[in-house]
């Protein structure tokens, strides 16, 4: 039995998320007591209040789930759960990163909140947005798409669930060409702009000079990357595909190919909502747990902790 942790992203926030573990775990109070402290506001408020849609700029819920994901983490850590490879889904990477010990806490809270400010401002509002387009193998979909200006594809998050990127008016213009297809549904998302496309370059080159600045060690286990699906074992090459993700599709069903291949039997998804425990589910017969809250958290050790096998690396 091999476990591999997944962190989710941008999508998964939802106010209250991991309230329970603050108020359980000395641990986790301590883990948002050091967020607020390194990006010098009050991100504790914000994640347990009220403003839905103040939690939802790209800015604020990029943080607030790195934030989140490491309280979680650092809990299942010290109950001795032991784990063979992580991935994350697009902002989700940065919480693998700390859980393989590739960077510091901080220094990822610091690159997130960069990250979601550049993103945010990459392209005036409203000018690029994203859509799912459900029901068509991803095939298809390049395809279509390849065939279309202003158009890209942004996620592969299952062998029939793709994600688009692009210009708003490209991205309409293409609703109807997706659907003659036969997509069972294309859905627009409720984002701030085309991400994971090359509309967000003027943020690539920005954030690569932020991260070009930190140290990143090897890491503990290996990583699943967005931009290629395969480990990664050197610190260079996960910080250059770390810039190159902001304008590259999400690869996760490779990812997820990849941890089948190194024989990974169960997935842990760490932090808030269920997202990437549906994709696993669609791409692989493994073994999916939550920790969206405690109890499921508890749940999960009981079903993962005494038979973890831990890779070679």
């Amino acid at each position: 039995m091999k476990t591999a942790l997944i962190f989710p992203g941008q999508g998964s926030q939802k106010l209250n998320m991991m309230k329970d573990y603050y108020e359980e775990f000395q641990i986790s109070r301590d883990i948002m007591k050091r967020a607020c402290e390194t990006l010098n506001f009050d991100l504790k408020s914000l994640v347990f209040g009220d403003n839905e849609m103040e939690l939802t700029k790209t800015y604020n819920a990029q943080p607030a789930l790195l934030t989140t994901s490491v309280m979680v983490f650092d809990v299942l850590r010290s109950k001795g759960l032991e784990f063979s490879a992580v991935a994350g889904h697009s902002l989700g990477e940065y919480s693998a990163l700390v859980a393989a010990g590739v960077l510091p806490f901080e220094d990822a809270l610091r690159a997130v909140r960069l990250r979601g400010t550049l993103m945010e401002s990459a392209i005036p509002s409203g000018a690029g947005s994203m859509m799912a387009i459900i029901g068509l193998p991803f095939e298809e979909v390049e395809e279509i798409v390849n065939k279309m200006d202003g158009v890209y594809i942004a996620n592969y998050n299952s062998e029939k669930q793709v994600v688009i990127s692009g210009e708003i008016t490209s991205l309409l213009s293409s609703e109807e060409a997706f659907k003659e297809a036969g997509a069972r549904r294309v859905v627009r998302l409720n984002v701030s702009g085309p991400f994971h496309s090359p509309l967000m370059a003027p943020a690539r080159e920005k954030f690569s000079k932020f991260l070009n600045d930190l140290e990143f060690k090897s890491p503990r286990v290996p990583v699943v990357l967005n931009v290629t699906g395969n480990a990664a074992k050197t610190p260079i090459e996960i910080k250059d595909k770390l810039i190159s993700q902001l304008t590259s599709p999400v690869r996760w069903v490779k990812s997820i190919w990849t941890m089948e291949e190194m024989k990974i039997t169960d997935y842990v998804e760490v932090g808030s909502g269920k997202v990437l425990s549906g994709l696993v589910r669609r791409t692989t017969k493994a073994t999916v747990h939550s920790t969206d809250t405690v109890e499921e958290m508890e749940k999960t050790l009981e079903g993962v902790i005494k038979n973890v096998e831990i890779a070679e690396f």
